[in-house]
């Protein structure tokens, strides 16, 4: 008995449907949102104020560039998407990240409270083929040409760097 039991319960399992549900990701705008409606553009280390926050006098990365392509979000491979969707991770802006020499494909969401950026690096001839992240705040001045970027780690436990707007003259 013992025998056709498992037997039938293991044929009755593959009838069970599995889950294909596609995790499509969307942009979510929200122009209070104060990291998604200041982060683009071009921003440089800001020197004096990396070093004293890192203690280090040279960043680890030197120039970042955002540019807004919410048509990113619905590129993002399946499993990353299942982990944002799965956890209620909004998608504030998509887009591309320049960081020194690499553009990159990222999004802005959130990670236990914080502002935090994903992006992905090329990998093995895949746009998406490593995932990398960091925290991330922006504390707005007065005239958005001075407002300041903070770029973190991964964990709150590592020190942010400190990056200025990069005066363009087309910004006047």
């Amino acid at each position: 008995m013992i025998r056709i039991s498992c037997v039938f319960l293991l044929a009755f399992v593959g009838f069970i449907p599995q889950d294909t549900t596609k995790h499509e990701l969307k942009v979510e705008q929200d122009k209070e949102n104060v990291v998604a409606s200041r982060i683009e553009g071009n921003w440089q280390t800001h020197e004096s104020l990396s070093q004293r926050l890192t203690g280090k006098a040279n960043p680890h990365r030197t120039k970042l560039t955002f540019t807004s392509d919410p048509s990113v979000a619905s590129k993002v491979p399946e499993e990353y998407a299942k982990f944002f969707t799965e956890n209620e991770m909004k998608i504030y802006m998509a887009g591309n990240v320049q960081i020194d020499e690499n553009k990159c494909p990222f999004i802005l969401t959130h990670m236990k409270g914080n502002p935090h950026v994903f992006f992905w690096l090329e990998k093995d001839g895949k746009e998406f083929g490593n995932g990398e992240s960091f925290n991330v705040m922006l504390a707005v001045a007065k005239d958005n040409q001075n407002d300041l970027l903070f770029v973190g780690g991964d964990f709150n436990n590592q020190a942010f760097s400190a990056y200025a707007r990069i005066k363009i003259e087309s910004d006047k």
